[in-house]
């Protein structure tokens, strides 16, 4: 008797369980990725619909109104710690938080504060003799803030 082996079985050409679940990782990641990029973590604009009251009466130049009684500062500092302005500055009593979308200005009003909640441009458009002066855009900053190599040098 003679030991025959077993003709070799070329490897299938197909695609196994394997390679499906590499290529789904790989889509589940590239699409994880331009969802993050996409959005905006820094939107003020749940935080303070959810924790201060509407003020329809009070709204001006484009913005919504809201009010507290807290001051100004501490209004400012509690929106800014719910969503990161990328910019926060202060004139006349009035604090101004900047966002991608949005512009936010805390006033004083009757031994509390009065917060207007702006789009970025109309926002832009009620304070502009303010801003022109910081130097702030008329137009929305980019989301990215950058950071790559070779930034800061």
């Amino acid at each position: 008797m003679t030991d025959e082996q077993q003709p070799h079985t070329p490897a299938s050409r197909g695609l196994n369980w394997k390679h499906w679940t590499a290529i789904v990782v790989v889509l589940a990641l590239c699409c994880g990725g331009v969802f993050l990029m996409n959005s905006n973590f820094n939107n003020p604009t749940a935080t303070i619909r959810d924790h201060y009251d509407r003020a329809s009466n009070l709204d001006e130049g484009g913005g919504k109104a809201y009010t507290s009684s807290l001051s100004p500062a501490t209004v400012a500092d509690q929106i800014d710690d719910d969503a990161e302005a990328r910019e926060e500055r202060s004139s006349g009593g009035v604090y101004y938080l900047q966002y991608s979308k949005h512009i936010v200005a805390v006033s004083p009003y009757r031994g509390g504060s009065k917060i207007l909640l702006h789009d970025y441009r109309s926002g832009y458009n009620h304070y502009s003799s303010v801003f022109i002066l910081w130097g702030w855009s008329s137009s929305p900053p980019s989301p990215f803030r950058g950071g790559g190599p070779g930034s800061g040098k």
